[in-house]
């Protein structure tokens, strides 16, 4: 994936990715310089384990100024869900 933008997510973020959430600004912890709208881009652990590819909503720039809003739509998730602890809580 060393050609790729990619986007670092917190771990409270991967699990809801590995169950076909999109990508939130809130849950982004850091991302390379050179992601473009539209663009497609590897989604990475922390860890830098690959969590899928997404397709991004917004520039680099947009996404480092923002604090809410969609980033990037997953394309395909490689990581298998359950392998990092869900960070949602379910309503009863």
């Amino acid at each position: 994936m060393k050609f790729l933008p990619k986007i670092w997510v917190f771990d409270a973020t991967v699990e809801a990715l590995c169950h076909g959430a999109r990508l939130a600004v809130p849950g982004i912890s850091k991302l390379t310089d050179d992601v473009k709208k539209d663009s497609v881009v590897a989604v990475m652990t922390l860890k830098d384990e690959l969590v899928g590819l997404a397709t991004a909503l917004m520039d680099s720039e947009k996404i480092s100024e923002s604090s809410s809003g969609l980033a990037a739509k997953m394309n395909r998730i490689v990581l298998p869900a359950g392998t990092y602890p869900k960070g949602w809580v379910s309503k009863k």
